[in-house]
């Protein structure tokens, strides 16, 4: 029983800070049988919500002062400012598939004039799909795995971590890719001030 709660413990840890990967993990072990997806979704659906809330209320308290002390996140805020003015609806649907945007789409949402209610209807329809679709490449995935491998069994740890070390790869790739980017146009916009 114990061992049962850790892990679904560590589901909603594993959700609430990393999102994608953990998600897909968490869902090929629910194929497997170490966990119960219907669990694993619902705990997922808890775990992303409060990371949006999260963000959102600093957003709605701090948001300014927050973006102040992290230049970096400037240029960003700025490209979500935009994409809420043009296209708000959009926005609020897909934020959560949107590379990047995990932490400053419900910041930016907090320091705008979107209300809690929109906000919290229109983040629960983007939780809910996202989890619905990223849950169900990790379980799908097992099954493609289990059909097309006879010994399977013998791997399943491993094909685990390396979905992990693949998600952590691919996101830090990303990540600095987006860093140099913004880097770039600061210098740029620095050097055209000048």
């Amino acid at each position: 029983m114990v061992k049962g709660v850790a892990l679904y413990l560590l589901v909603f840890l594993g959700c609430f800070l990393e999102g994608e990967t953990a998600l897909i993990t968490l869902s090929f072990a629910a194929h497997r049988g170490y966990l119960k997806i219907l669990v694993v979704m619902i705990i997922a659906l808890a775990a992303t919500q409060s990371w949006d809330w999260l963000w959102f209320i600093v957003g709605r308290k701090k948001g300014n002062r927050f973006i102040e002390k992290r230049p970096r996140l400037n240029q960003k805020v700025k490209k979500i400012h935009r994409l809420l003015e043009k296209k708000p609806i959009p926005f609020l649907l897909g934020y959560r598939f949107m590379f990047g945007f995990r932490t400053a789409g419900p910041l930016v949402i907090g320091m705008s004039s979107i209300s809690r209610q929109k906000f919290m209807i229109f983040s629960l329809i983007n939780t809910i799909v996202w989890d619905i679709c990223v849950s169900s490449a990790g379980y799908f995935f097992g099954a493609f795995l289990k059909a097309n491998m006879q010994r399977i069994e013998d791997y399943e740890f491993e094909i685990m971590g390396c979905i992990i070390i693949a998600g952590v790869i691919i996101g830090l790739t990303l990540r600095r890719m987006s860093i140099k980017r913004v880097t770039k146009e600061s210098v740029q916009i620095q050097a055209a001030k000048a």
